[in-house]
């Protein structure tokens, strides 16, 4: 928050006064939950339960805090809009009830910017290194933020893994902003794009998105950023730092690059058979490409309204944003490794059919994967697609039609941004009631945390001594 007030200061707003306010609040805040928690000191161990209720509380605090900027200010004068622009922020979806950005105070653009960054690489993974001070356990807390499925085998050296995905994560904002500036945009709106770029978040200074600067360059960076954002930091770190060629090798990106390829070009060649095609081939490649990369990373960003190409591309859109990006990204979804299981797993189990005595197992880089993982596995899409369609029924009654109330539950719990009517790349959330809004942001909160560690908290056992 300092750090936007001294934003404001520089473009000498009046809103820098809210966020002295609101870090002077979180600080007071802050310090007396830390004096209250000292109690828990000398325990060696948390409870399951613990941990899951601090990292739901950590979010929805955070999200709380982040709010009061936009409110104390006036800036965003409901409460319920500046809550739901916070969550969106700290969830890194691209979801907005703002109406004219441009007229938005440039501090506060870099503070909803911030938080997006901050979102990204996950509040707990940031801090969980400082947690032996207060005699935690910093993998229990990563078992419970971090999303994927192999994060066993990660477990015995945390503190290197939240060094080194820092690491790549500050060097690729350092490189973005760098590469941003290089271009049409001012080292600002290069700064808050930078942001809003690799934690997949897809927060604009503008409202026309990336799409206002018109240059083929600024959309080619944030292609680059939102691809790296969607990637797998650990393989990043040993791509750059050993010039490793392990990536290359793994499973989960090559179905990650594979998708995006396979799904440019099926929507470039059908655009181009349906006659929508741009001024250049080059323009609706790039163009799709882009949208295709921000669908798949789950990214709100947007240089075209791809809603109006047709419903069949609505479908395509939907399908990529459910299953998108790898493990230990910054995007949301249900992640490309849990679809490489599902497929896999159903290769296995016909095979099971035509040999019921031979011993088949699901592999992923060689590695197997025991049942239990692959149980997990399917109660992890059963439960995502329950929450997504009883999120869609509620949504439906608030006054959302049908296809609105199933594009916003995906784009929620999917942590993307855009819905489908009302709410796509032409529109944005402030028409919605406050009720859908309250609900867009439990959704965006549990697809976040990756549904169980938030459900949890409402199991008769997990409160049981």
């Amino acid at each position: 928050m300092l750090i936007s007030a001294f934003v404001g200061e520089i473009y000498n707003e009046s809103a820098v006064t809210s966020l002295y306010l609101s870090a002077l609040a979180t600080f007071i805040s802050g310090l007396t939950l830390s004096l209250i928690g000292r109690k828990r000191r000398k325990e060696k161990r948390i409870s399951q339960r613990e941990v899951y209720l601090t990292v739901t509380l950590v979010w929805v605090l955070m999200a709380l805090y982040g709010a009061l900027p936009f409110l104390l200010g006036g800036a965003i004068p409901s409460f319920t809009d500046a809550f739901f622009e916070s969550v969106c922020g700290f969830t890194t979806t691209g979801s907005s009830t703002l109406i004219n950005l441009e007229a938005f105070p440039k501090s506060l653009h870099f503070w909803r910017s911030f938080t997006q960054w901050i979102g990204g690489i996950g509040i707990i993974i940031f801090v969980m290194s400082f947690l032996p001070l207060f005699g935690g356990g910093s993998s229990q807390f990563y078992n419970a933020e971090a999303t994927g499925i192999t994060k066993e085998q990660l477990r015995p050296r945390i503190s290197d893994i939240t060094r080194n995905m820092s690491i790549t994560y500050l060097g690729l904002t350092v490189v973005g902003f760098l590469l941003f500036w290089a271009g049409p945009m001012d080292a600002f709106d290069a700064a808050c794009h930078t942001f809003t770029s690799i934690s997949t978040g897809g927060f604009s200074t503008k409202q026309a998105s990336i799409a206002h600067f018109n240059s083929a360059y600024t959309e080619y960076v944030a292609i680059s950023l939102m691809f790296c954002g969607g990637t797998r930091f650990l393989l990043l770190f040993n791509l750059f730092r050993h010039l490793s060629g392990k990536i290359f090798k793994d499973e989960e990106f090559r179905w990650y690059a594979f998708m995006i390829l396979g799904f440019t070009c099926v929507i470039t060649l059908s655009l181009y058979l349906d006659g929508n095609v741009f001024s250049s081939i080059e323009k609706t490649f790039r163009t799709v490409l882009f949208q295709v990369v921000a669908a798949i990373t789950t990214t709100g960003y947007a240089t075209t309204d791809f809603l109006r190409w047709g419903q069949f591309y609505w479908f395509l859109f939907l399908a990529m944003v459910l299953f998108c990006g790898s493990e230990g990204s910054t995007s949301g979804g249900m992640k490309i490794s849990r679809l490489v299981i599902l497929v896999k797993n159903t290769r296995v189990v016909f095979r099971r059919q035509v040999h019921p005595q031979a011993l088949y197992m699901v592999k992923i880089n060689g590695q197997v994967y025991a049942n239990a993982v692959v149980e997990k596995v399917l109660a992890f899409v059963f439960l995502y697609l329950t929450i997504v369609g009883i999120g869609a029924i509620v949504l439906s009654f608030t006054g959302m039609s049908f296809d609105e109330s199933i594009g916003t539950a995906v784009s929620s719990m999917s942590s993307y941004g855009f819905g489908l009517g009302r709410f796509g790349p032409s529109g944005n959330f402030s028409s919605a009631t406050v009720f859908a809004k309250y609900v867009l942001c439990f959704l965006m909160i549990v697809g976040r945390l990756e549904v169980f560690t938030v459900l949890s908290l409402f199991t008769k056992s997990l409160w049981k001594r």
